[in-house]
């Protein structure tokens, strides 16, 4: 049985750090999907942005296998992928028959650390073979529909510890559920509350869940990427990655500034 772990690290370092392109024919579908913002569509567009951007690496921190579903999500960086920025955020490789088939992503541009310290990938990496994943999804499934589709915020106290305690990634939110919760009814308030209307799909993998979703801002199209670590039946910690989501014309117009400005 293989391995789709050790498939896609090696597929994802030997193409975006090693920039070795042979691996496509190795580890990819001939009919491989790209849902990312940055990329054309099929393995020519994956050619075509390695060609780009000739001082690019990915640096993963995080490595979740979600054998039940076939998926693979990674959590890091891409120094070079952009030369006035430094992307950070969420991969999610699907496998099937043993290659990789399709791909989404969730990059931001870095932030400075928030007001607790904590910058968009430090903290835990290390997965707990030992937590009941099942029970950790059906958690995080909850928290995503009461907490953020349904906009109860104050629902948080029933999934976070009782003591308030919460280890927030975000950069514009410091650490605690109460500063979570108020940020988050202030945007209301403003009406710029973060919309959540589909649940695409979740990678679970021992104490880290991460779901995939997409909704709106203000009236305007995101997609919404959000890593929790559960700790004794608890959400205690949350890095997130939140980006418009871009229309075809202007998707083709990134895509040719990507490949022209690093070529």
């Amino acid at each position: 049985m293989i391995d789709i772990r050790e498939l896609v690290v090696r597929a994802d370092r030997e193409l975006f750090t090693e920039h070795d392109v042979t691996t496509l024919d190795r580890n990819f579908s001939s009919d491989y999907v790209e849902h990312s913002p940055l990329v054309a569509n099929g393995l020519q567009g994956l050619r075509d942005l390695v060609a780009g951007a000739p001082d690019m690496r990915h640096d993963v921190a995080r490595v979740l296998v979600d054998e039940t579903n076939g998926l693979v999500a990674l959590h890091g960086s891409y120094p070079g992928l952009d030369p006035d920025n430094l992307y950070v955020g969420f991969d999610i490789y699907r496998v099937a028959d043993g290659k990789i088939v399709e791909h989404w992503d969730g990059l931001v541009t870095e932030t400075p650390p928030n007001e607790s310290g904590h910058t968009q990938l430090d903290g835990p990496t290390e997965i707990d073979r030992s937590a009941d994943t099942e029970a950790n999804r059906a958690l995080v499934k909850e928290v995503w529909h009461t907490f953020l589709q349904q906009q109860d915020y104050q629902s948080m106290t029933r999934f976070a510890r009782p003591d308030g305690t919460f280890t927030q990634h975000s950069g514009d939110i410091a650490d605690g559920v109460a500063n979570m919760t108020e940020f988050l009814e202030q945007l209301k308030r403003d009406n710029s509350a973060l919309t959540y209307d589909t649940l695409h799909r979740i990678v679970a993998d021992g104490n880290f869940v991460l779901t995939h979703s997409e909704g709106s801002i203000g009236g305007e199209r995101h997609s919404f990427f959000e890593l929790w670590r559960i700790e004794d039946g608890y959400v205690v910690e949350l890095w997130d990655a939140i980006a418009p989501v871009l229309p075809d014309d202007e998707l083709a117009h990134r895509h040719g500034a990507f490949t022209s400005t690093q070529s």
